[in-house]
């Protein structure tokens, strides 16, 4: 690839980190992540550009075919083409079509054919060895919010801000998830004994945030930093998906995965070979009902999840499709 391609490719990079972004500093993250990710997928389809005002359709569907060829999902897709638009917006671009289905990408298809979900027995390993460690000093905290998210199923964010002093109702034996949420959506988690073990143990690292009344799991005083700082122990203790297959985000999958047989009483479409091989389980474990148990368990793990049931792009994408395609 030519000196002036990356040069290309270094100027979107840079214009990102320029650009000026509306909402929480953990979306502006995620913006900036995204959109860099946009930039260097044009890289791939070597489609050069120097500034995000020049972007057109042309850029964004030759994005979408670079990505479609290494096998991303369109959800995936989505997440991408929503951060460059919101950057091209910023320097005043306007002229990218609103609707993903113009470049081939279509709403819902974010399906993991394969399973993401972590291994129990080695997020438990890497748990007990930041709780014991110390090589990092912020390792036991991290410990705790890993717990969190593989016994709750609550993403990175959420397990960092969850408030443990305000909306843990232990009398009810529920949790209000409300801070770090994705899109700003609250529930209300019924919590079985092992997950208020769980949060018993995080108790130890409340701390005061920067909003009066507000607690978090988070070191006082760091904000949205800590999160990468968690990224950063994650990694350390080999939680990433080059050597294991999955990232943090991995203890939400079998979470999910976890919920949903315990509920049906056989493991989801991703969890087979084929699509016929989990129907063929599925039947010999529950007979003709299975498809309405299959049904009952994404309801509750798309409400879980912090969606609406019948979502079934959100279950989907933890567990795979059960209806053919």
């Amino acid at each position: 690839m030519g000196t002036s391609m990356k040069k290309n490719t270094k100027g979107l990079h840079f214009a990102v980190n320029r650009a000026s972004l509306s909402g929480p500093k953990s979306k502006q993250y995620r913006i900036r992540n995204n959109a860099k990710a946009f930039a260097t997928e044009l890289q791939r389809a070597g489609l050069g550009v120097k500034k995000w005002e020049n972007l057109t359709n042309k850029h964004f569907q030759g994005a979408a075919d670079s990505m479609k060829a290494r096998g991303v999902g369109d959800g995936r897709i989505a997440e991408v083409f929503s951060a460059a638009r919101h950057v091209c917006n910023a320097y005043g671009n306007d002229g990218i079509a609103r609707e993903n289905k113009e470049f081939g990408v279509e709403r819902g298809r974010i399906a993991n054919k394969i399973s993401r979900a972590a291994d129990p027995e080695k997020v438990v390993q890497i748990i007990d060895e930041l709780r014991n460690g110390d090589n990092y000093r912020h390792s036991a905290r991290c410990a705790a919010q890993i717990e969190l998210q593989y016994e709750l199923g609550l993403r990175r964010e959420e397990s960092a801000k969850v408030d443990l002093v305000n909306d843990w109702d232990r009398e009810q034996h529920t949790l209000l998830v409300h801070n770090g949420t994705k899109g700003g959506r609250p529930r209300t988690l019924h919590l079985s004994p092992q997950q208020e073990a769980a949060l018993r143990r995080a108790e130890e690292f409340v701390s005061p945030s920067d909003r009066k009344g507000i607690f978090n799991l988070m070191p006082e005083g760091m904000g949205d930093k800590w999160l990468n700082k968690l990224d950063y122990a994650a990694r350390k203790s080999g939680l990433t998906k080059k050597k294991l297959g999955y990232t943090l985000h991995g203890n939400r999958h079998e979470r999910f995965r976890q919920v949903y047989v315990g509920h049906t009483g056989f493991q989801p479409p991703n969890q087979h070979r084929t699509h016929e091989d989990f129907v063929r389980e599925a039947q010999k474990s529950a007979g003709p009902n299975w498809s309405s148990l299959d049904s009952e368990a994404r309801d509750q793990i798309e409400v879980m999840a912090g969606h609406s049931p019948g979502r079934r792009d959100i279950s989907d994408a933890y567990l795979g499709s059960s209806k053919t395609r």
